[in-house]
């Protein structure tokens, strides 16, 4: 049975309001290219596609804030903030599915999934989406449209609502309108890519760049096995050794001077390295954003973990057949696919693991909200 498919905040609500009537699930649908939401099979589901629910509400671009629709894709709207000389700096990760780029997505189910990619670290971690994000229209359990937040910086007194919904996977309400808040667009991209002999220089390189006057957009992180299919047919690393690829977005002499910089750090003597210009540094950035489906026995998995210990992980995993592994250095963060026994061997302590196929619980703070917020779980559960 195909989708319904509202076209407004309206239609949204009366669907979900009847949906609550006669006590059956809702299944809302975007993109569909990270469906993390369970549901129970003995009972009836009702599946709504937000994809019409696309247009641009409101573009203050003095103001750099943008109100949208929760069904817009992500690269609909860079298009469009684009003619304004504005972007929302975000490049999410997807499961490449039917060759499906991760622009495709849309801004509710971004926010569902809590998807950011590299340049989350961009501004010391201003493109978190809790900053990115103003203001929310959304329908609860019973089909009821609340609003949280506004459309400026500063227009919470208390708790910010809307948070609740980053990373719920759309299990605690459906998201409507977005308010988000817009940068200028950078004139320029450049990265240097390290090809680090061992995690022990990778790490010192890593902290030699966040000491040093410097201020990357992004820091990423490849083992060799992963990064050998990168798009550049650059080379792979030293058997156990890493890729290290340090993005600036600025003005090209700004960009060229802290490449220059970095080059000049003693750390950096120790690895090989190659500079790359725009077209080729976006390329290898929205590669490391795109993550290729596991198969089996792999699971994805995102993993966090103190900043000295992702080279050392990421060496040792990559020594399993058939892993594939990204970090973000900056944010300490790992994603990609490997057997779960070895993840759980190798795992450092007190570092956290998340299952795409949750077989880890959801955090103990989830219960009590979607208890109080959908106690029916007409939206399913984590």
């Amino acid at each position: 049975m195909l989708p319904q498919r509202p076209t407004t905040t309206d239609d949204l609500a009366r669907l979900i309001a009847e949906a609550a009537r006669d006590k059956t699930q809702v299944r809302i649908q975007g993109s569909a290219s990270m469906p993390l939401a369970r549901f129970d099979p003995s009972r009836p589901i009702r599946d709504i596609s937000t994809l019409r629910m696309n247009k641009i509400l409101d573009h203050a671009v003095s103001d750099m804030t943008v109100t949208v629709q929760a069904g817009i894709s992500l690269e609909a709207l860079q298009r469009e903030l684009a003619w304004h000389n504005q972007w929302l700096p975000i490049d999410p990760p997807a499961l490449c599915i039917d060759g499906r780029s991760p622009m495709r997505r849309t801004l509710a189910g971004l926010i569902a999934t809590n998807s950011l990619g590299p340049l989350r670290a961009m501004d010391a971690g201003a493109n978190d989406w809790r900053r990115l994000l103003l203001g929310m229209r959304w329908i609860d359990a019973s089909g009821t449209l609340i609003k949280g937040g506004g459309r400026t910086m500063k227009n919470v007194a208390g708790y910010h609502t809307p948070r609740l919904m980053i990373g719920a996977a759309g299990t605690l309400a459906a998201i409507a309108e977005l308010t988000l808040r817009t940068s200028p667009r950078p004139e320029d991209e450049s990265a240097l890519t390290f090809f680090c002999p061992s995690a022990a220089a990778a790490n010192a390189l890593l902290a030699a760049i966040r000491l040093a006057p410097v201020t990357p957009a992004y820091l990423q992180l490849c083992p060799r096995h992963t990064f050998s299919g990168n798009p550049l047919q650059l080379p792979a690393p030293p058997r156990d050794g890493l890729a290290l690829t340090a993005g600036f977005l600025d003005r090209p002499a700004s960009c060229a001077a802290q490449i220059n910089a970095i080059r000049q750090l003693p750390e950096a003597a120790a690895s090989e390295s190659i500079s790359h210009t725009a077209a080729p540094a976006g390329r290898l950035r929205l590669w490391m954003t795109s993550e290729p489906a596991p198969a089996p026995p792999h699971a994805s998995f995102r993993a966090h973990m103190l900043p000295t210990q992702v080279c050392d992980f990421l060496q040792k995993l990559d020594r399993v057949k058939g892993t594939w592994l990204i970090a973000e250095a900056a944010t300490a963060t790992i994603r990609g696919h490997a057997p779960v026994p070895d993840l759980q061997r190798l795992l450092p302590p007190a570092a956290a693991l998340l299952l795409a196929d949750h077989s880890t619980p959801p955090p103990s703070l989830y219960a009590p909200i979607k208890q109080a917020l959908d106690p029916a779980a007409i939206f399913g559960t984590l």
